[in-house]
């Protein structure tokens, strides 16, 4: 039987349709699963980078900063800064310049109780940068520094830290904080100075440990020591067992509490806040009266830090004449909503 030669056109005809769609289903079906990976792929970086602005965000915010990227922002009321938490004038102060020559900060009530404003701005960070990797390579050669006679020339204002560094090694019989993995990098302006952030895990309270690094003499930057040990001008145990009725500036992680006794029993008329440590070892607790500029400032500020919440202050505090307790002291003055001091 023969077949005519319109039937085996037809045929062809037909198998070239049906290869021709094969190949568009295949084309599309290539490029629509290109799209959905690469989508896919797009929002994963996008999450992790939101999870990792978060985690710095949280770990700034329990120093006392505030970020708010790209643009000034206020420190918390009233009307805050972590490097930081303790992560700070005009913005045109250049850090290139000596360290006794630090263009000085926004004038400041030296009297007030809480501290002045301040603003805070992220800067872009060139992590290949020399001044970044060298502060990197200081960093390190900082945690493997023993004797802490050899850590003076590693940190800011040496001329004047030294002294603070022998009475927190040797009177104190403090130690360095130990830092875990490398958790974040990043760089800011505070008030007009620049600073290297560096966020490390620690088993200190807040799990991070804060490190930040000013422009040193020769451009360099160089370790607040400060703000890396949490230094006070006492021990916890000291102060406590000493019971000093004069003002004795700390630092401290601190958060709102409800523990009235002693001296402080009227919970009407005293706010009250717990300090501890900077090791997490010890605590005190810390009242002022809360229709003061001071307890109204605690209030704004502290709102939502308890129970497990807290900040980093440096703050001035005293035990009452006659002290019925070792635990309940009043609080002076906030002298940094961080551990950072740059005035």
């Amino acid at each position: 039987m023969s077949v005519s030669s319109g039937s085996i056109g037809s045929h062809r005809a037909f198998m070239g349709v049906c290869v021709t769609l094969c190949i568009c289903l295949v084309l599309a079906l290539f490029v629509g699963w290109k799209w959905y990976f690469e989508s896919l792929a797009s929002r994963t970086l996008l999450i992790d980078l939101a999870k990792k602005a978060e985690v710095r965000a949280q770990g700034l915010e329990k120093m006392g900063l505030m970020i708010d990227t790209g643009a000034v922002a206020p420190t918390p009321p009233p009307a805050a800064a972590s490097v930081s938490p303790e992560v700070p004038s005009p913005p045109s102060a250049s850090l290139t310049k000596p360290q006794n020559t630090v263009a000085a900060p926004a004038p400041t009530a030296i009297d007030s109780e809480v501290p002045a404003e301040s603003t805070i701005k992220e800067l872009p960070l060139m992590e290949t940068g020399e001044d970044v990797v060298q502060a990197v390579a200081l960093l390190d050669q900082y945690w493997k520094t023993e004797v802490w006679k050899d850590k003076v020339p590693l940190v800011a204002h040496s001329s004047r830290v030294a002294g603070l560094m022998k009475d927190f090694y040797e009177k104190q019989k403090s130690s360095d904080p130990m830092p875990g993995g490398l958790i974040n990098k990043a760089r800011y302006q505070i008030d007009g100075v620049e600073i290297l952030y560096f966020s490390y895990s620690s088993s200190r309270p807040n799990g991070t440990l804060e490190v930040a690094m000013l422009r040193g003499p020769d451009g360099k930057f160089l370790i607040d020591w400060e703000s890396l040990t949490g230094y006070g001008e006492m021990s916890f145990p000291d102060f406590r067992e000493q019971r000093h009725s004069k003002p004795v500036t700390l630092r401290a992680y601190v958060r709102m509490f409800e523990y009235f006794n002693f001296e402080f029993s009227d919970a009407a008329k005293y706010l009250c806040v717990k300090l501890t440590s900077e090791n997490g070892e010890s605590s005190i607790y810390a009242y002022c009266e809360r229709s003061t500029k001071l307890g109204r400032w605690l209030e704004q500020d502290l709102a939502g830090t308890g129970p497990t919440g807290f900040k980093g202050y440096t703050l001035q505090v005293s035990f009452p004449p006659d002290a019925q307790s070792n635990q309940c002291v009043r609080l002076h003055k906030v002298l940094n909503p961080r551990w950072l001091s740059l005035r």
